[in-house]
């Protein structure tokens, strides 16, 4: 279990890109992410990186994971930098 409560607070947006239409996914992914430290009602379905800004969570599914990752900057350009901040076994 990873604990990602502490990129709650400075997370406005948490978005979940799950790359796929399987509804059942979408929701197993859901709950492996509420197991973590990430409410549900905060996650919203979105594929939009360029919405996201500094500090707001970007997950998306890489078989059979899910990868957590922290934009650390935003540049003007709309170019979105992001680091990865956990691997959750699906």
């Amino acid at each position: 279990m990873v604990d990602l409560s502490s990129y709650l607070a400075s997370a406005s947006k948490i978005f979940l890109a799950p790359n796929t239409s399987d509804q059942e996914l979408v929701d197993s992914a859901k709950e492996r992410l509420a197991e973590n430290g990430i409410p549900q009602d905060r996650i919203e379905i979105n594929y939009d990186m360029q919405a996201l800004g500094t500090g707001d969570l970007y997950i998306s599914y890489d078989p059979p994971d899910l990868v957590v990752r922290v934009v650390y900057d935003k540049k003007p350009s709309g170019l979105v930098k992001m680091k990865s901040a956990a691997l959750i076994r699906l």
